[in-house]
């Protein structure tokens, strides 16, 4: 790895201020590092977002520890964000420290004004996911893993520029930067799976380096069925009369497409055609698109004059069974 971060951010000139997810852990303290340097040189400003999820007594110890070992980093600020939940979770306990860990996150940077949160996910991170998702059954998209730019909700947009990156690098980054940091208890905990999954992983001898070649393969192949989908989408969206869709379209929740032309084409792209109109028209802040399941089930059993429901959309094949109407409900 790269002794200086020139070389790892690509970001506009339009974003001035950034935010960091800064655990404390070596990850994100070696790219908190890097940005802060970074900064220096493009005139910009890190905001260190740290969140206490009074989970374990010492938490909010260790985000005060987390902000004194980043006070010396240049061009930045630290703020630690605390999850006042109502009950202790019981259940999904990581899952949901996540989506609080995010929503407060993405709720400090509406207020502040950014629209860039840095997220210090790594090629490690990418290979448990694909396994996690290849258990699950994922789709091509699924395998892909985690993308550099995705977004949130239309004002956020996550940033993770460390994805070639092992975590071994990344420590190996710390250590030359004499950095300090947390080292997460829940990293070894067996009873979470992804400690699990990481110790089987590594007597397997599976390389994460290896394998980020592997997902780039893969998303050559995600992105050329995209562009597909995208300019097949285009080529069979249908106007309708003024009597069927007053002024839905010009408000963009409203879509008619032609679907027997739609069956003249692959099943994937079909299906991706699909999943493209419900993002275009459907209205979520979960940040994920429609679920694959979902969207095949609707593709094999929509029949005419029959309506489903995915993606905040009504969706209706018209009784002659010519057009497919997907509308915002």
């Amino acid at each position: 790895m790269t002794a200086t971060a020139k070389a790892v951010f690509d970001l506009s000139s339009q974003h001035k201020n950034i935010a960091v997810g800064l655990s404390g852990g070596g990850d994100s303290m070696a790219m908190a590092h890097m940005m802060a340097q970074w900064a220096v040189e493009h005139d910009r400003h890190i905001h260190l977002l740290t969140v206490n999820h009074n989970l374990r007594d010492a938490s909010q110890a260790e985000a005060e520890q987390v902000g004194q070992w980043s006070k010396d980093f240049p061009n930045s600020s630290h703020h630690i964000l605390t999850w006042n939940y109502n009950t202790r979770p019981e259940t999904a306990v990581m899952e949901q420290a996540r989506n609080a860990r995010y929503a407060l996150m993405a709720e400090y940077c509406k207020l502040n004004n950014i629209n860039v949160l840095s997220i210090a996910h790594h090629a490690d991170d990418q290979l448990e996911t694909f396994m996690f998702r290849l258990a699950k059954g994922s789709g091509l998209d699924g395998l892909c893993g985690m993308a550099e730019w995705t977004d949130y909700s239309d004002d956020l947009k996550i940033y993770r520029p460390l994805l070639t990156q092992t975590h071994n690098d990344l420590i190996a980054y710390c250590q030359s930067h004499h950095l300090q940091w947390i080292e997460d208890p829940s990293n070894k905990n067996p009873d979470y799976a992804r400690p699990r999954l990481r110790k089987a992983l590594a007597g397997e001898g599976f390389d994460s380096k290896r394998f980020v070649k592997t997902l780039g393969r893969l998303s050559r192949a995600q992105n050329a069925l995209d562009e597909i989908a995208e300019n097949t989408l285009l080529s069979l969206r249908k106007q309708g009369s003024d009597d069927e869709i007053p002024d839905q379209v010009r408000e963009g929740n409203f879509m008619l497409i032609d679907f027997q032309k739609l069956q003249t084409h692959p099943h994937d792209i079909q299906i991706r055609v699909l999943q493209k109109a419900l993002l275009q028209v459907g209205e979520t802040q979960s940040g994920y698109p429609p679920k694959l399941e979902r969207l095949e089930d609707i593709h094999e059993t929509i029949r005419p004059s029959k309506s489903a429901t995915l993606f905040g959309c009504l969706i209706t094949l018209s009784q002659d069974g010519k057009t497919l109407e997907i509308r915002r409900v």
